[in-house]
């Protein structure tokens, strides 16, 4: 309380005395080449000073409009996320067997996660919403495209600006202003090989009022993409994986222990209709049989059976046969600004937003695992075992079978994500008679979801080693008759299988307010100074269905119960010119702000700052550079996260086919040993999802991160138009929060030094060995760091002067050279550092090239994208993999306009122009990032001004 008291004393202090360096986003020039990097005086992210892109003292790229037009990408998140700067993050890839993440589109810069990326609107937070595991991101769906003036990415920290959670970097999200006429802008676009077509319509008016005092907008944006089916992509995803290689004669001898085959098929898991095993001592694995009605035929043998779970034949289950490499998503977005001028010297801004989206899923129907059982036993049961069934027993001389059951006929497993969103600003602005500047900024939104799942099998109406049903009908002596030889009635699905649903609310109140000016005249120029205050609130109320949190699904969930918290910081930022006009110093300045912050839910206070100097040799070559403290507190669904037990897909490092993987010295298998597990074992988890317990950490801190970042800017007046910049980035983090992940959890238990470490500690195994399972939650682990250089070349002349041929051409390059990314660990009090560059999901080089030709009504843009492959693991065995080194990702994006008349522009555009795929290796065949699974693709779009 004292705290929040000097807090708010020292905010008012500094707000009787001194106005805002916010000069106003929309006074921003237009040009025929915005977009990239246009040269354009702007309030630039990062600074409240204002100045060009180039001009800024941390190393800032600009998207324009025209630049995410001529993407011809309808969904801002496939615009950002390929750039050099980001990783994946979250988007339409995301959805499969996360279901709470279907439909999300949420940027991660520099791959150190979503949570760490501030993303803004027009300079202020969004309201957020949840992913699957709880913790809120910035959904970036509900920015109408069509609306977005430009995009501003910055590097490092820039929480003494903005506040916590900029510690990779901000993403800010301009909006237009000032809009006047009718527009209609519509767009569809398809696959040469079908799937994920997509379509959108955006009608924008404005209309200016009281003598060009006031202005009133409104947008209405609608989206709407079709799913691309992993089964419409030859050999993508799980048709596609790493087998033992049969012709491997053991370690060191050159042969690839592991090749790759892409027609795998599942012999078990939910393979249509029925079917069962018989156990074949002569191959060593089991037969496997189908039933139709009362008739068994083997349908796939032992011999074509790899680990136990992959077929080889193609006779197997299709692991493709329902999930989507893109789920259908479908959004409303509604936008309405108004401003007035009450004065000459005040103006009013208020704007409200709405946006609606809706996603589906799914994932194959739900199923009891395979498992042992004797006729005996299920005759006892009242289970009559077919004709075919016992003929086949008696050929085998057995009495055991294998019986797995799918309830294909309900259907797949599907969910649907319905988010809601809404919110409000009131900002109110003026200028002193002495020049002062000043603002007040209130919002309020919330954002609401509802995850329906449906197809769920409930394990409290049916025992499923007997398969007999349970639970209520048993009291009434009405349970209906079921046997896993035949297909389910309509009646036994209406009683186990179930639908439920999970909602999500949050919400979000701002009250922001900054006064700047000028303090006083130095030679060099004047002293700038700015200070504010922010009070926020922030609240999560996550209410899963009673089902869920019962535990009488698959897996469990609880809730969190209206979390909530209040933030209140204050800033402060001052800008010294230095020098001006001096020998190799046209102009220096100093920058330097401070923001300190009090959240409810911390036990400490903690203050964030940023030093920069920006230092102009001459009209040519400029040195800017940033030092900084960044800062993210930990979530509320990060810390209150309920205990959740769920089902993951995980790899058992002692297994007899994992057991030389890991470190090269041989660790892994000493470590197995110790835990009592015998060479030659079978992990339980083979072909298995194993039990995951996840949960929040109340203890959390916060996370620091020192920023650095330098660069030159090479502007050279004897080139005309030409722009160059070099800046080096390195982000620096401590007590990183993370959640390493169930199957880390196991590899590094046994691929630790000893078994004496944390990781063990988080590991259950059974007095057989078995995986019983594996905790995984949040905590402040070490460190981590990202270094790198980031290069950006702008460059636009007119082909009649240098030529003499007609046009004009725009060359823009934006590339990023990885140094560092990686991540230390400390385990038993000693610390291990693994960089990761060089991987192929750390490339070291990304860019992107474009080529703009522009001649009378003609507009064309080519762009490059690149994206270096690199060795699915740096330390393993080269030995163990065949084709371990990922080919580089390299393809063409083509974008065509005319403007046919004054009022009308049409456009063409393909994107993957020469049709690259990746899907000849497993780890790029589920399509995800760079390695798309759509190939060549179609767009063409028409826009029609009134």
């Amino acid at each position: 309380m004292h705290a929040s008291k000097k807090l708010l004393a020292l905010a008012i202090a500094a707000a009787t005395s001194h106005s805002t360096l916010l000069y106003a986003q929309d006074n921003a020039q237009d040009d025929q080449w915005e977009g990239d990097a246009a040269l354009e005086e702007v309030v630039v992210t990062g600074s409240r000073i204002q100045r060009s892109t180039f001009d800024t003292p941390s190393p800032t790229s600009v998207i324009g409009k025209e630049a995410i037009k001529m993407s011809g990408e309808l969904n801002l998140n496939e615009v950002l996320s390929t750039m050099p700067q980001f990783g994946a993050g979250f988007d339409a890839t995301s959805g499969s067997y996360s279901f709470g993440n279907s439909g999300l589109n949420a940027l991660d810069l520099r791959d150190l996660g979503v949570k760490r990326t501030l993303t803004l609107v027009n300079g202020h937070r969004p309201v957020q919403v949840t992913a699957d595991d709880n913790t809120m991101v910035s959904e970036i769906g509900m920015i109408p495209s069509e609306l977005v003036e430009r995009v501003e990415v910055l590097t490092g920290g820039a929480s003494a600006v903005y506040g916590a959670d900029a510690v990779a970097g901000v993403v800010n999200f301009i909006l237009r202003d000032d809009y006047e006429g009718i527009s209609l802008r519509s767009q569809v676009g398809e696959s040469e090989a079908g799937g994920g077509a997509n379509q959108s319509i955006t009608l924008t008016l404005g209309e200016n009022f009281a003598d060009g005092r006031g202005n009133f907008a409104a947008s209405v944006d609608y989206f709407k993409e079709k799913p691309l089916a992993y089964r419409d992509r030859k050999s993508a995803a799980g048709r596609t994986r790493y087998l033992p290689n049969p012709g491997d004669t053991g370690p060191n001898d050159g042969i690839k222990d592991y090749i790759i085959h892409n027609n795998i098929t599942y012999p078990d898991f939910n393979i249509d209709g029925n079917a069962f095993a018989v156990w074949n001592a002569a191959a060593g694995d089991v037969d496997w049989f189908q039933l139709d009605g009362s008739e068994a035929s083997l349908r796939t043998p032992a011999t074509s059976i790899v680990n136990g779970w992959m077929v080889t034949d193609g006779s197997g289950y299709d692991p493709n046969a329902y999930n989507f490499a893109r789920g259908p998503y479908e959004r409303l977005n509604t936008y309405f600004r108004g401003h007035y001028d009450i004065s000459d010297s005040t103006r009013i801004i208020a704007d409200l937003t709405y946006s609606k989206t809706e996603s589906y899923d799914e994932i194959d129907p739900d199923f009891i695992w395979a498992d042992w059982h004797q006729v005996s036993d299920l005759e006892a049961n009242g289970i009559a075992i077919p004709e075919g069934v016992q003929q086949v027993l008696a050929d085998y001389g057995d009495s055991w079978l294998k019986i797995p059951y799918t309830f294909d006929e309900a259907g797949p497993r599907w969910h649907t994500n319905d988010r809601e969103y809404v919110a409000a600003t009131v900002n109110l602005t003026g200028e002193f008679d002495n020049g002062w500047n000043w603002d007040t900024y209130l919002a309020t939104g919330f954002t609401s979801a509802d995850l329906e799942q449906g197809n769920k099998l409930r394990y409290d109406r049916i025992d499923t080693g007997t398969f007999q049903l349970i639970g209520p009908c048993e009291e009434t002596s009405s349970c209906a008759s079921f046997s896993p030889f035949a297909p389910a009635s309509q009646e036994v699905l209406d009683y186990v299988m179930t639908r439920h649903t999970t909602t999500t609310d949050v919400e979000q109140h701002t009250f922001a307010a900054n006064l700047s000016g000028d303090l006083f005249a130095l030679p060099a120029g004047s002293v700038m100074f700015s200070t504010g205050l922010e009070t926020r609130y922030e609240s999560l109320d996550y209410q899963p269905s009673e089902l869920w949190q019962s535990g009488v699904l698959s897996s469990q969930q609880t809730s969190i119960d209206n979390a909530s918290r209040n933030v209140h910081e204050v800033y402060a930022e001052l800008l010294v010119p230095l020098l001006r006009e001096a020998p190799l110093a046209q102009s220096v300045e100093f920058e330097a702000a401070v923001r300190g912050a009090e959240y409810s839910t911390e036990s400490a206070n903690f203050t964030s700052w940023k030093t920069g100097l920006n230092w102009a040799f001459n009209d040519s070559v400029r040195f800017r550079t940033v030092l900084s403290k960044a800062v993210r507190a930990p979530q509320l669904g990060e810390m209150f996260l309920g205990t959740s037990i769920g089902y993951s897909d995980l790899t058992d490092p002692c297994d007899v086919l994992e057991i030389d993987g890991g470190p090269d010295d041989g660790r892994r298998k000493a470590n197995c040993q110790a835990l009592g597990i015998e060479d030659g074992w079978d992990s339980n988890l083979k072909g298995r999802r194993g039990r995951v317990i996840s949960e929040g950490n109340d203890q959390l801190k916060e996370e620091e991160a020192t920023t650095f970042t330098a660069g030159l800017v090479f502007t050279p007046t004897f080139v005309e138009g030409l722009n160059v910049s070099v800046d080096y980035f390195d982000i620096d983090m401590m007590d990183m929060i993370v959640r390493f992940g169930a199957g880390t959890n196991l590899a590094m238990c046994v691929d630790s030094e000893t078994i004496n470490n944390d990781f063990c500690a988080q590991v259950v195994r059974e007095d057989n060995g078995d995986v019983y399972s594996v905790r995984d939650t949040y905590v402040n682990a070490d460190a981590a760091r990202r270094r790198g250089v980031d290069l950006e070349l702008d460059y636009s002349f007119s082909l009649e002067d240098t030529l003499g041929l007609p046009g004009d051409l725009r060359l823009n390059l934006l590339g990023t050279r990885l140094i560092e990314s990686s991540y230390t660990n400390t385990v038993a009090g000693e610390s291990s550092t693994t960089d990761y560059v060089g991987q192929y999901r750390t490339p070291e080089w990304k860019a992107d090239f474009a080529t703009t030709y522009s001649v009378a009504d003609l507009t064309m843009r080519l762009t490059t994208k690149f994206t270096e492959g690199g060795p699915i693991d740096l330390d393993g065995n080269p030995e163990r993999y065949e084709n371990h080194v990922i080919r580089d990702s390299l393809y063409y994006n083509l974008w065509t306009g005319y403007q046919f008349t004054e009022s009308t522009e049409g456009y063409f555009g393909v994107n993957n122009l020469t049709d690259e795929s990746w899907r000849d290796h497993p780890y790029t065949s589920y399509g995800s990032a760079n390695y798309s699974l759509l190939g060549r693709y179609f767009y063409a779009g028409v826009t029609v001004t009134f």
